[in-house]
């Protein structure tokens, strides 16, 4: 039996939760990061912020992947699979908005940015609450 069968699907439900949350903070940080640089003056910052930026830009692509993987896990398990498919619809938007953000420098895009980020939030640690109903229902 390989390591991944072994694990329940409530358990695999809570991890790929965790690593939306986790990403959606490493996310926050780097956006924060890149807004507080602002118009660099020096080559320096110039550096630093095009790095940032491309982090920022892995990232999001991370979690368009990891939304995936959420409802995967989501389906698997039986529950959470509603608050799942939001969260994959909102990592999209927000995606989108990132791109509009960096291609014409629309302040609004980057606004729908940071309310993607407080929903998506909030839809993932649905689904990690929602994993432990269903080791809840398992064990009653």
């Amino acid at each position: 039996m390989s390591a991944s069968a072994a694990v329940s699907p409530a358990a695999h439900l809570r991890r790929r939760s965790r690593e939306a949350l986790a990403a959606l903070a490493v996310q926050y940080l780097l956006g924060m990061a890149a807004n507080l640089i602002g118009e660099p003056d020096s080559t320096f910052l110039r550096v630093v912020d095009a790095i940032i930026i491309i982090l920022h830009v892995l990232i999001a692509i991370g979690l368009v992947v990891v939304s995936v993987r959420v409802l995967l896990a989501a389906r698997a398990a039986g529950v959470g699979e509603r608050l799942a498919v939001w969260g994959l619809v909102v990592m999209v938007i927000s995606f989108l908005a990132g791109v509009l953000t960096i291609s014409i420098g629309s302040d609004w895009a980057s606004y729908v940015m940071a309310a993607g980020f407080l929903v998506a939030a909030a839809l993932y640690a649905g689904t990690f609450l929602a994993s432990y109903r269903l080791d809840r229902a398992a064990s009653a």
